[in-house]
């Protein structure tokens, strides 16, 4: 009921709570750029990722505002059932923050990790990123509500972790079982083209929270049959302890600073439009080579010119390195390199644009077909070899 009301009141007052979060967040000239980002993520992301993400975020929001009460409730149970458990040994309070901030911690790198792979515009990585979101959801599932009973006796992630991964097919059975409804309505939720993005995730958040309710007794009846084998499993070695801590803060703070570099990207290259451009005509100059590299695939020639560009605004102006790659077919036509530039805030600066264009026409062979199967990329370099590529023209 409180998170019904909660969500009624969001919604009622979105424009303006969306528009002090930016406010907080953006300046006024980042805030467009940002909400164009949001959009991008939406759109470039299938459904059902979104969907699992929401009810995966659901979880983790049951876990940080409503602990008490899931572990009461389970507490509770474990007491009627008269499970053979033994006498709770409660950790101290800052420790059951910390272990719950760890599992926020956990949620988001993974959940940027799916998100990032959903990026690229291929079947494969599509497939990946709906995978991993299936998995993610229902093992999140099973250590959510499994663990208050373990917690419950001292019994730490680390350790839980170590015991869910050793009964895999458990956790993930317990998870598909009790997230199944919840995911059916939310594929019926998100073809509703008239809900926005909040009005999906309140939707997705109460209905999730229900089958939380049911699923927390199942939790604790598995984690008392599970008890006596982590209490005869070895501890988590420290060496292993600290991989996983380096490992998952390298993943967070590589997630992290890939989407801020994508945010920064995005709005860098939104300055572009309101640059002033002088193209000296007479610099414009093409360096060929020998027109039978058009059919072996080799470069046939370098074009490039002198522009000035003027920067009137307050932000600098970036262009990374990048590439454009044609293909047809799943081959590779032709891949023309782009050199970047940059232009300070109210500068102005000559630059030379090159282009490098390697083609292989010789890939074109069914003429009934000649003008079916292209595909058109961009792809940007964020950082040396972590290209973000952006479908121009054609689709999976």
């Amino acid at each position: 009921s409180i998170f019904s009301l909660v969500g009624a009141l969001l919604l009622h007052h979105q424009d303006s709570m969306k528009q002090l979060l930016l406010d907080y967040l953006f300046p006024q000239a980042w805030q467009s750029i940002s909400e164009s980002l949001i959009n991008f993520l939406f759109e470039s992301q299938a459904k059902v990722v979104i969907a699992n993400a929401i009810l995966s975020g659901s979880l983790v929001a049951a876990s940080v505002f409503l602990f008490p009460v899931k572990e009461k409730y389970s507490a509770v149970f474990e007491q009627e059932q008269g499970y053979p458990n033994g006498e709770p040994h409660e950790f101290p309070l800052w420790l059951q923050g910390w272990e719950e901030t760890r599992l926020f911690l956990f949620y988001l790198t993974a959940q940027m990790i799916i998100v990032w792979i959903g990026y690229y515009p291929y079947q494969w990585a599509n497939v990946t990123s709906i995978v991993l979101s299936y998995l993610f959801l229902f093992y999140t599932f099973g250590l959510d509500l499994i663990s208050p009973t373990l917690q419950r006796h001292r019994i730490r992630y680390s350790q839980i972790n170590k015991l869910l991964t050793k009964n895999i097919l458990t956790t993930l059975s317990f998870g598909l079982l009790y997230s199944l409804p919840a995911l059916l309505l939310s594929q019926w939720i998100m073809t509703m083209e008239n809900l926005n993005l909040l009005e999906v995730s309140i939707i997705l958040f109460v209905i999730n929270l229900l089958f939380i309710a049911i699923a927390i007794p199942a939790g604790t009846l598995i984690a008392t049959r599970l008890l006596p084998e982590l209490k005869a499993m070895t501890p988590v070695a420290s060496t292993s302890k600290i991989l996983g801590y380096g490992l998952g803060l390298t993943l967070l703070v590589g997630g992290l600073i890939l989407h801020t570099r994508l945010l920064q990207s995005m709005h860098h290259k939104s300055q572009i439009l309101k640059a002033d451009y002088r193209v000296n005509w007479d610099s414009f100059h093409f360096e060929y080579s020998d027109i039978g590299n058009l059919l072996n695939g080799q470069s046939f020639g370098t074009m490039s010119l002198d522009m000035e560009i003027s920067n009137p605004t307050e932000f600098d102006i970036a262009f990374e390195n990048s590439q454009i790659k044609i293909s047809k077919d799943e081959k590779i036509i032709s891949d023309i390199a782009m050199k970047g530039f940059a232009v300070p805030a109210g500068n102005s600066r000559p630059i030379t644009l090159s282009f490098d264009a390697i083609s292989d026409f010789s890939q074109l062979t069914e003429l009934p077909n000649l003008t079916q199967g292209w595909r058109i990329e961009l792809y940007i370099e964020l950082y040396p070899g972590i290209p973000f590529i952006v479908r121009i023209v054609g689709n999976d």
